[in-house]
């Protein structure tokens, strides 16, 4: 009689620790469901928070001028003869001031390790081999010899850029007068 209860109590316990895998099991099911959520939206909000920067910087290049020059000249592989405010070189460098970054050379616009993860990430971490990378609206953070250090809301660390590449919001205006028809007869 004894080995009988020894034998059902051993089968009791082993039905237990099943009961208690199988609830181990979906409460650790249900915790990497929420990481899982959670990782998404914070790549969503990353993602988006990218995206802006984009077209923050997108919508002062088309809005200036003399920027806008600076860009269509690089598309077309000329020289851009205007005067340009560049950071640390024809103007001072400020710490947590935006700026644009823009390349005049086919390139990627952000560094490849680390990125963030996403379609968008790596679309601009992947050099380009024939167009020029967008704009991009990046701080400043430190200056070094001609190079400066900047963050972005594309890139989780901060990154080095030449200061050529880096670009005031405010460019010098070009004023051309207006002159009447035939006013130089």
């Amino acid at each position: 009689m004894k080995k009988l209860e020894i034998a059902t109590g051993f089968a009791q316990y082993k039905v237990l620790l099943a009961i208690l895998g199988v609830l181990t099991s979906l409460a650790s099911f249900e915790v990497f469901k929420l990481n899982q959520k959670q990782h998404e939206k914070y790549v969503a909000e990353k993602q988006k928070a990218c995206q802006q920067a984009l077209d923050i910087a997108n919508q002062y290049v088309e809005g200036d001028r003399t920027l806008r020059g600076v860009r269509y000249a690089a598309i077309a592989q000329e020289q851009f003869n205007k005067k340009i405010n560049h950071p640390g070189i024809s103007t001072d460098f400020q710490s947590g001031k935006n700026y644009i970054l823009m390349y005049s050379q086919p390139t990627s616009l952000i560094p490849d390790n680390p990125r963030h993860e996403g379609k968008l990430f790596e679309r601009l971490s992947q050099k380009t081999d024939k167009y020029l990378p967008e704009p991009l609206m990046v701080t400043g953070q430190k200056i070094s010899g001609n190079k400066a250090q900047v963050t972005s809301a594309c890139s989780p660390n901060p990154f080095t850029v030449a200061l050529d590449n880096l670009y005031e919001i405010a460019q010098p205006i070009d004023i051309n007068p207006y002159l009447p028809p035939f006013s130089s007869f």
